[in-house]
């Protein structure tokens, strides 16, 4: 191999694929990107064996190759280079890498022994903006289940309809549901590893390119411009999560979002060990209250434009969590009656929801 690219161009794409890399003491070949010439471009490689990253980048080729580089090594000094140019060379099983003020030498790994990315079969697929897919899965991510005990609930269930693609989380306490008006030839669902979302929704962050989602029997392949990930799927049957959704409303209280999210924050500093902190709706006031046994407690007031009465205990993070994805300056708390979550949304918006249950005394 012998090519020239740019420094800047070349560490993105280090840093992009970085992320996928193994630490594995057992199999040395996961710590390494593999780089190889692609159709004109330098293709860079990684995997965890269950999530896979390629990334393409620009670059002058002068000759064809690939070596596998360790991937802490070859990001380290890049990133250290100040130089604007780098000519890369490859001999044997060692990358030569050089610029105007530096040269380097870093010990390879046969490219042979780097993992096949799998081709996926009986596939279908369907095509969203970065910015919608990368915007959906951020406002259901938190909600993930970060426990194994349930393998259904440690991923984002994506439901693929006709009219619509609905996203959906949840670790049992809270739910998340975020639905995209959409036009699609398939109706499919599956659940995605939460790492694997999170490595979407840094990909897709803020693109307006259009995203290929590909979906095999066990396997999904997603596809930007320039990058692609392919990670297994979950296996198992997600619990039908909109039965936890109240279909009815009792009680909605509107509110502007940054004074809640102010007042939760200051009674979260008072919260006992389960984090709790109390909305009571009462005569136009919402009272936001908590108290500790050792710091003390508050009850601080804001004036609501509703008579509405109800009183319930939620997890302060998870209020602060749903307010963080919640677009537009003004929410909705929604209330059916005591034993149910409260519901929370953008006011006037039915398209993404956050459940938060509610704690028992």
């Amino acid at each position: 191999m012998n090519i020239i690219i740019n420094q800047r161009r070349f560490l993105e794409a280090i840093k992009t694929t970085e992320r996928v890399v193994s630490r594995n003491t057992s199999l040395p070949i996961l710590n390494t990107i593999l780089l190889k010439t692609d159709k004109g471009k330098l293709r860079l490689s990684a995997t965890n064996l269950e999530v896979g990253i390629q990334y393409w980048v620009g670059a002058k080729i002068e000759k064809e190759g690939s070596i596998a580089v360790p991937a802490k090594t070859l990001s380290d000094f890049v990133a250290l280079v100040g130089d604007e140019k780098l000519s890369i060379n490859v001999e044997k099983n060692s990358i030569f890498i050089s610029s105007e003020n530096y040269k380097t030498q870093i010990l390879g790994m046969k490219p042979d022994d780097f993992p096949i990315t799998p081709v996926l079969s009986n596939s279908q697929e369907f095509i969203m903006k970065g910015k919608i897919l990368a915007d959906s899965l951020g406002k259901v991510i938190d909600a993930v289940s970060l426990l194994e005990t349930r393998p259904e609930l440690s991923g984002v269930y994506i439901n693929i309809g006709v009219k619509e693609v609905a996203f959906a989380a949840t670790d049992s306490f809270r739910l998340s549901e975020c639905i995209v008006p959409a036009q699609n030839i398939i109706n499919k669902a599956f659940i995605i590893p939460r790492n694997t979302a999170l490595e979407i929704l840094r990909l897709a962050y803020g693109k307006d390119d259009d995203f290929h989602i590909i979906i095999g029997d066990n396997q999904i392949a997603v596809r930007g411009v320039d990058v692609e990930i392919v990670s297994r799927l979950i296996d198992g049957k997600y619990p039908d999560y909109k039965k936890v959704i109240p279909n009815r409303n009792d009680t909605i209280v509107a509110i502007n979002k940054q004074l809640l999210e102010q007042h939760s924050r200051m009674a979260s500093i008072f919260s006992s060990n389960i984090s709790d902190l109390v909305l009571k709706a009462s005569h136009g006031i919402l009272h936001v209250t908590a108290k500790n046994s050792d710091r003390g407690e508050i009850d601080s007031q804001i004036s609501i434009p509703s008579k509405a009465q109800f009183t319930i205990s939620v997890n302060y993070r998870y209020l602060l969590d749903a307010l963080k994805v919640i677009d537009g300056t003004e929410v909705e708390l929604a209330y059916t009656g005591e034993g149910s979550p409260l519901v929370v949304r953008k006011t006037g918006d039915r398209n993404h929801t956050y459940v938060i249950m509610p704690l028992r005394a």
